[in-house]
């Protein structure tokens, strides 16, 4: 495999070589044909008052982010951690003279603009970045690829002009590792019709004019040394120049097979070197080795892959609902002598089922009750609803402390928004249902109500105990019934009156759209 050590970051202070990076043909297909609107001059800002900038124009960042992602991703053509800083991170020492921290996000939002990449949800909650055009729909495996030998990332590379790099990258793209391979360009397209910028004519695709224009380029590029080897640099190309050809003249260009790599010589482990959440964030993976070996479940950490999940999960969660987790693990192990199958879903139920247990808590000591399952009155809905907005709660990443404080303050303004207003007896059943006029038969159910709106019971369950009378009352003597009522009234939640609220209110939605 060729390497090299280049004067970036890997070389100069990690003494790391720099390795060959592949790339989809089809990814570079598209990425050329973002230029066949160049004309059009549409811009984009992503961000409000931002500077506006050409969303159809080719650029030396473009090129630069376009082999840093696919160094980034796995073999699958997914970013798991979608960490654009850290991205740039990688492409700063990948690169002996790196794009700048704004160019690359304004290239980044370019490629989303064209849908080279796409952010998605994955199934466990963390979003991730996708390329497009990686891999083959119909095989399901990486489509044709190109292994680039690591000049791309040199200084010599980066020095040359926007068309030079076109020119090197599309040909070379189309050589597919092939030493014997000469690549002809016509200057113009023959017929007018073609499907891809890098194949409409070499003036058109370096967006040039005249013939000498490109025989400029050619000449440059035949002097052209690139590094091969460390302290050593040879032609990029055995030959290239323009030739007359029976329909006009072409360019025609054929590599040093120095720099050419066949694909069936990769070592696929070495190109893809995917982001690392424990290389990311040190001091949290020591935390949870520290804190695994503390619990004897350190073989948890043993795996990278692993490790790199759980740093990933775990790192915005509560130490203590961390150390309560493995705590759990360190007993099932303990009776088990061995870890899960999938210790991570289990450290995430217990996570789940302790912060749920302490939000409840919460909950009850606020005095938001009313509020969460607002607006469900039946108990299997009222679950549904407590569930939806531990959900949120979760998701909100605030933590068992701040989310009490943030509770208590919304309870108060709610509480002034939507003030108590006292119940009435027509809270407790209507006069003409069946139920009232079947207990009315048989016992002082008026009596039995005004008693309830003394004592300000909650109507929710005052209505489960009339239902309960009117079953009893058929098999039962309903003085005891009447007597059985008051005396559970005693029992029953009590709640000053009810609040005024719109029908869809929802807590979740109060609480965490303010605090984005």
């Amino acid at each position: 495999m060729q390497t090299l050590v280049l004067a970036n970051q890997l070389g100069l202070v990690e003494c790391l070589p720099t390795y060959p990076v592949k790339v989809t043909s089809l990814f570079l297909t598209n990425l050329f044909d973002m230029n066949l609107n160049f004309s059009s001059r549409v811009k984009f800002t992503f961000s409000d008052g931002g500077t506006a900038r050409l969303k159809d124009h080719l650029t030396h960042a473009d090129l630069q982010l376009v082999f840093i992602l696919f160094r980034c991703c796995n073999a699958y053509g997914y970013i798991e951690l979608a960490n654009r800083k850290a991205i740039y991170r990688r492409l700063e020492q990948e690169f002996e003279m790196p794009i700048s921290e704004s160019q690359f996000y304004v290239s980044l939002e370019k490629y989303i603009q064209h849908q080279l990449i796409v952010t998605e949800v994955s199934v466990d909650g963390h979003t991730r970045h996708k390329l497009n055009y990686f891999i083959n729909e119909k095989t399901n495996k990486i489509g044709h690829y190109v292994l680039f030998h690591p000049f791309i990332f040199s200084k010599t590379f980066d020095e040359l002009t926007l068309a030079e790099k076109k020119l090197i990258i599309s040909s070379y793209t189309q050589t597919s590792g092939n030493p014997k391979k000469i690549i002809s360009r016509n200057l113009k397209h023959i017929d007018g019709v073609f499907r891809h910028a890098q194949f409409s004519g070499l003036l058109s695709f370096l967006h040039k004019s005249q013939k000498s224009h490109i025989s400029e380029i050619l000449t440059n590029l035949m002097n052209l040394e690139v590094p091969v080897a460390p302290k050593q640099k040879a032609n990029l190309f055995v030959n290239i120049g323009l030739v007359k050809g029976k329909l006009g003249y072409k360019a025609e260009m054929q590599f040093n097979p120095q720099f050419l790599l066949a694909v069936s010589e990769e070592e696929p482990q070495k190109y893809y070197h995917p982001l690392d959440a424990c290389s990311l964030y040190p001091k949290f993976h020591a935390l949870l080795k520290r804190e695994a070996d503390f619990y004897g479940i350190g073989e948890l950490l043993v795996d990278r892959h692993m490790a790199n999940r759980l740093v990933q999960t775990l790192r915005t969660i509560n130490i203590r609902l961390i150390r309560n987790a493995f705590h759990e693990l360190s007993n099932y192990f303990s009776k088990k002598g061995t870890l899960p199958r999938n210790p991570e879903y289990m450290i995430k139920e217990c996570i789940e089922s302790r912060f749920n247990e302490l939000l409840n808590v919460v909950i009850s000591k606020t005095g938001a009750e009313e509020f969460v399952r607002y607006p469900e009155t039946m108990d299997e809905l009222i679950k549904e609803r407590k569930w939806s907005f531990s959900q949120a709660a979760a998701k909100s990443k605030l933590g068992i402390k701040k989310l009490r404080v943030l509770i208590e303050q919304s309870v108060h303004r709610l509480s002034d928004l939507y003030p108590v207003v006292p119940w009435t007896i027509e809270d407790y059943g209507r006069r003409n249902d069946f139920q009232y006029q079947e207990l009315r038969g048989y016992l002082d159910i008026d009596g039995v109500r005004k008693e309830a709106l003394r004592l300000n019971i909650d109507p929710y369950y005052y209505g489960s105990l009339e239902y309960n009378a009117l079953l009893a009352i058929r098999n039962t003597n309903p003085k005891s019934v009447e007597e059985w009522m008051h005396g559970e009234l005693l029992k029953l939640p009590v709640l000053a009156g009810q609040r005024i609220i719109p029908f869809n209110f929802r807590l979740e939605k109060f609480l965490f759209n303010e605090t984005r």
